[in-house]
């Protein structure tokens, strides 16, 4: 009875796991190519417009990420309902990413300050075109990761191998985007295909009541999206105003070295998000949080053996990852370990927990807290600090949310 409950649950972390193995993999062949072929100071002009472009991203994709993910889960068995949610949430979608995309290209030559910058800006449209069409949160919310998978892994694997076939010389750097911006595309052509093959999703109009009720429904978890970017992605933004393409470089590589062992892990949490919805809806808080505390206890060990295993092995991952000509990598990717372990913790405690029990708010407040003072202590910090500041702040930013989604738990048990 029990495997029976689990089994979508472990057919969906398998799924994820596969994606996320791609997500590791697939830097361990290309990372260093890049470097190589187009150099640190480049490779930082390029990831400065990749982190501008990914926050146009966040900004379309609010809040829908989680509170459509519940919504669908909650009425996954009516195909009216969850056609009106999905004609909603792309609509929303499209009208933001027009807006902000509008807003930065008549401001690009203020915001990236030479024309290779605004050219590869409008090279990487096509990556906030692709994820509008790629509905996350339909799949999750359907448990039906696998098609999540197929979709993101096509992309990514298309990215990869066009990456060795166009990216021969050291000014190619600004074709990385235009690349971006094709394996996005592919997801979102794909995931259209299977919104209406495989989900039988009706195409609609949606109506404007449709439209503000998804936009409030996402807006406490658009808050805590916004607070959690400013203290996972600013960081190379602020970096840019204060040291130079090559420092900002190795900062990058260091992260995406970071991030990609968090991609590890993630799939568990991923894959109970959906689950804890559905089995949280009609029970008591009390009885939620004890079984949160059931299930991140095996959820930690694994976390923490990540974490210790990167820490001891920072030398030869960097030079795998990265070259040797990126050593100064090491001592940020062993600061940053600390990231993988609060990272996917705060991740199972904030999302998975206490957005299921209705806790938007408390996490919103949570998260907010945190990515104030991960932007006040990169500005107080890096013109002294350089890129050790980024590293601690992204590490130091972690252990606070960590302490402020336990507190917020406690609250809600002790009020509920």
């Amino acid at each position: 009875m029990r495997l029976k409950r689990y089994r979508q649950v472990i057919e969906n972390f398998f799924s994820l796991s596969i994606l996320n193995a791609l997500n590791v993999l697939l830097p361990l062949v290309t990372l260093p190519y890049i470097l190589h072929v187009v150099g640190k100071a480049n490779y930082g002009a390029y990831s400065y417009v990749y982190t501008v472009l990914q926050y146009v991203i966040m900004f379309s994709t609010y809040g829908f990420n989680f509170s459509a993910t519940k919504q669908i889960s909650q009425c996954r068995d009516d195909k009216e309902a969850v056609s009106r949610i999905y004609n909603a949430v792309i609509a929303c979608k499209g009208v933001i990413a027009i807006l902000l995309s509008a807003i930065l290209f008549f401001s690009s030559r203020i915001v990236f300050k030479d024309e290779a910058g605004q050219h590869m800006f409008l090279y990487g449209l096509g990556m906030v075109v692709g994820d509008i069409f790629t509905p996350v949160w339909l799949f999750q919310g359907m448990e039906k990761m696998k098609y999540m998978t197929l979709v993101n892994a096509s992309s990514k694997v298309m990215f990869t191998v066009l990456i060795f076939i166009v990216v021969r010389e050291r000014d190619d750097f600004g074709l990385l985007i235009l690349l971006n911006s094709f394996g996005y595309l592919l997801a979102g052509l794909l995931s259209l295909i299977l919104v209406y093959r495989q989900f039988h999703i009706r195409f609609c109009r949606t109506t404007i009541k449709e439209l503000l009720f998804q936009i409030k429904e996402g807006g406490a978890v658009f808050g805590s999206t916004f607070g959690m970017n400013l203290y996972r992605n600013a960081n190379v933004i602020i970096l840019k105003q204060f040291v130079s393409d090559d420092l900002v470089g190795i900062y990058s590589a260091a992260e995406k070295v970071i991030k990609g062992f968090q991609s590890l892990i993630s799939p568990a949490a991923q894959a109970l998000f959906p689950h804890l919805s559905l089995r949280f809806k009609g029970k008591t808080v009390k009885d939620n949080v004890k079984l949160l505390r059931k299930i991140s206890i095996p959820f930690t060990a694994v976390v923490v053996a990540v974490t210790v295993g990167v820490y001891l092995f920072a030398p030869m991952i960097s030079n795998i990852l990265c070259g040797k000509e990126f050593v100064a990598c090491v001592p940020l990717i062993r600061i940053m370990t600390l990231v993988i372990l609060f990272g996917e913790i705060n991740y199972l405690l904030g999302i998975v927990g206490l957005i299921n029990m209705d806790g938007q708010r408390y996490f919103f407040r949570s998260v907010l807290i945190t990515g104030i003072f991960s932007v006040v202590f990169m500005l107080l910090m890096t013109p002294c600090h350089g890129v050790y500041a980024a590293a601690w702040a992204m590490s130091m930013s972690e252990i606070l949310l960590f302490m402020l989604c336990l507190l917020s738990l406690y609250r809600i048990n002790k009020r509920k």
